[in-house]
């Protein structure tokens, strides 16, 4: 499938919110779709924005990769012979490598595609590469997972399906900041990013998902975590991974912490619980 340009972010939650599909059933195969953006533009000064709400002093941080992404992902997913309901989707992990220089003037080209399919407790993973070109230049690949809930699946009967490899320990170690997420964090957020799914705007509106509050958006966090790193250790963010742990409530104040391993960072809440662990290099 082939699309002259990215769709507009609201109008696919708009469709996701109304279409009636029964979702993923137990034995379903998620089919491998492939999607072309042929022209994802830079929004220049939405770019802008985005930079100077998470405090990114770099001229294209990562994370705004998956903002041009997110529509076209979404879009792929609302498709009616796509068998996963975009409501109710976990972000699981996310991983972004810059592999060359991004003229901010030059619109995208988009390759995605779905590339794999895993049984997991509560559910399904499925994974999705996206890749990014400037003329015929490969200048951003990502890899995203996204964990659906299996329909007619009983708690009983899912625990026999494996369970995502384990992550490997990581021990929190010095504290590099804390991180404070405002109650109005994910409408800030979604007006940089053109993200208003309901679940991080507020609490009342995130309750019929069944979240106590509003949680900020995953990558919006990310994004700061990655703002943080680069005040404190410097650098151009080269990749960006994550491994979305818990939600992070809003409002909130998490703890970036260093850890055991020199390549990461771990996001820790009050109680000490892993909200997001991150790999930067430079």
């Amino acid at each position: 499938m082939k699309l002259a340009a990215s769709p507009k972010l609201a109008a696919q939650y708009w469709h996701a919110f109304t279409q009636t599909k029964p979702g993923l059933a137990q034995d379903q195969k998620i089919p491998r779709i492939t999607l072309e953006v042929s022209a994802a533009a830079i929004d220049t000064a939405a770019l802008d924005q985005f930079r100077q709400f998470v405090g990114s002093a770099e001229g294209f941080p990562l994370c705004f990769a998956y903002v041009l992404a997110q529509p076209a992902h979404l879009h792929m997913i609302n498709r009616p012979d796509f068998p996963v309901r975009s409501i109710g989707l976990v972000h699981a992990q996310n991983r972004i490598e810059r592999l060359g220089a991004i003229e901010a003037q030059t619109p995208f080209r988009l390759e995605i595609e779905v590339v794999d399919d895993l049984p997991r407790r509560r559910g399904r993973e499925f994974v999705v590469d996206t890749r990014y070109f400037q003329g015929d230049t490969l200048c951003l690949t990502m890899r995203s997972s996204y964990l659906s809930r299996v329909r007619g699946a009983e708690r009983s009967t899912e625990k026999g399906a494996p369970t995502a490899p384990p992550s490997p320990a990581i021990a929190p170690g010095a504290l590099i900041e804390p991180l404070a997420f405002a109650s109005n964090f994910g409408r800030r957020y979604a007006r940089v990013s053109g993200d208003y799914n309901p679940i991080h705007l507020a609490s009342w509106l995130a309750r019929p998902f069944g979240f106590r509050r509003a949680i900020a958006h995953g990558i919006g966090a990310l994004a700061r975590i990655d703002a943080c790193l680069g005040r404190h250790r410097g650098g151009v963010t080269r990749v960006l991974a994550v491994n979305f742990k818990r939600p992070v409530d809003l409002p909130s104040t998490p703890a970036l912490h260093e850890s055991a391993d020199p390549a990461s960072s771990i996001l820790l809440d009050r109680q000490g619980r892993a909200l997001q662990v991150v790999e930067r290099a430079i």
